[in-house]
């Protein structure tokens, strides 16, 4: 080996060193000053919300197609959520600052606050492996295409330059969860028009997806059928990222609900997801021609979204109290948003019955069968059918609840 071939060798994992040093610093920094910002707290929980939905769905995907690009960027974002963040125990300072009596009633905020970090924590480390090479295979991935309705890809925006994101809704119905654009992300973009250089992250049905790749001369995704115990696996993975950002929504009510009872029946989805986790870690370990990285990729995302679960419970379970309601509401403008679980008495088609909610701005969230959920989505809802006995988290405005209620009553639906 020739002299400049070793040092040529050596600059390379000097480099590596280096960057694997850069990347572990920027996992682990934050933000040394915040400054208050003249933002309601409303508003501050109204970002948060989306941004860590964003995480949840794009920080899933990006670590099972092993997107690099993504990956580098989703870590940035944390200090975008940290600042919003301590947005909100700077507001909370200032109440309880001259009255000592009030600031155990602080707890919510500072509860919420902890939960936030640590899911960009989990989503951080998975971004952190991505970079590092860690991460599912391609054949994992192929396979996860193969048995999914509704994929996310990346699409280039030269293919897309000066058309706008509802004209993408419009034509495909495709869902344009972030663009990236210069380093930063813009995330759940409404009016945006497509530049060169963006990098466009899209999610619809499967087939909706293809048309859009085919139409900008793009090949659609490739799929591979995966093994009967390995389809086991990755469904259980995908109805884990569906119920998490349900939990998300139901998290962000429950901060200024503090609803008891609701809390209660939250508890049990999050049981149902550390059942799916723990039986999937079980086919895993014990599954016979899946070699080592993949199953330690797998297990790994699969513990990740259990920590994201457990904050998001932590947020969902804290102390629900008068006196905490009462600080609460001194902070966060009163939404009217309202969450209730409803009991079927007969057999509906879910998507009819979401049909005339809609008329007055009601959403299914998820449906109880059981012991079992299941997380509605624009994409599953169609497919869906409720039978006597199963339950419904219904979403709506409390200006509305008569209306909402007569709807249900007429399809059998009681409170």
């Amino acid at each position: 080996m020739h002299l400049s071939d070793i040092e040529t060798r050596l600059a390379e994992a000097m480099s590596s060193t280096l960057e694997e040093r850069d990347i572990h610093k920027r996992i682990h920094a934050k933000l040394k000053l915040v400054r208050y910002q003249p933002v309601s707290v409303a508003e501050v929980l109204k970002k948060l919300r989306l941004y860590l939905h964003t995480v949840i769905e794009l920080g899933s995907f990006t670590y099972l197609a092993g997107d690099e690009l993504a990956a580098r960027h989703i870590i940035e974002l944390e200090s975008t959520v940290d600042e919003l963040a301590y947005q909100l125990l700077i507001h909370m300072a200032v109440v309880v600052g001259h009255d000592i009596d009030s600031a155990p009633r602080a707890a919510p905020i500072y509860t919420y606050v902890f939960g936030v970090d640590k899911i960009m924590d989990a989503f951080k480390d998975l971004a952190s492996l991505v970079i590092k090479g860690v991460a599912p295979s391609k054949t994992l991935y192929h396979q996860l295409v193969a048995i999914s309705n509704v994929v996310v890809t990346r699409v280039r925006g030269d293919r897309l330059a000066g058309r706008s994101v509802e004209e993408l809704r419009e034509k495909y119905a495709v869902e344009v969860l972030a663009i990236l654009r210069g380093g930063k992300w813009i995330l759940n973009p409404q009016d945006e028009v497509v530049r060169e250089y963006d990098a466009l992250y899209i999610k619809g049905f499967k087939d909706n997806v293809g048309d859009l790749l085919e139409d900008i001369g793009e090949e659609r995704l490739a799929e591979l059928k995966p093994p009967k115990e390995m389809q086991r696996i990755l469904s259980s993975i995908t109805s884990m990222i569906d119920f998490l950002l349900v939990m998300n929504d139901l998290a962000h009510y429950q901060l200024k609900a503090q609803d008891p009872m609701l809390a209660e029946e939250l508890l049990e989805m999050e049981v149902f997801l550390d059942d799916l986790r723990v039986d999937a870690s079980k086919e895993l370990i014990g599954m016979s021609g899946l070699n080592e990285n993949d199953k330690l990729a797998l297990l790994t995302l699969i513990t990740r979204l259990e920590d994201t679960s457990d904050s998001l419970t932590y947020i969902i379970m804290m102390p629900a109290e008068e006196e905490c309601r009462e600080l609460l509401s001194s902070m966060i403008e009163e939404g009217s948003e309202r969450i209730r679980v409803f009991k079927c008495t007969r057999s509906i088609d879910l998507d009819v019955l979401e049909e005339k909610l809609e008329d007055v701005g009601a959403a299914i969230l998820a449906v109880k069968r059981g012991r079992e959920w299941i997380a509605v989505t624009p994409y599953n809802i169609h497919g869906l059918r409720i039978e006597p006995g199963d339950a419904i988290l219904v979403s709506y405005d409390v200006a509305l609840e008569d209306d909402v209620k007569n709807i249900l009553s007429g399809f059998g639906v009681k409170a």
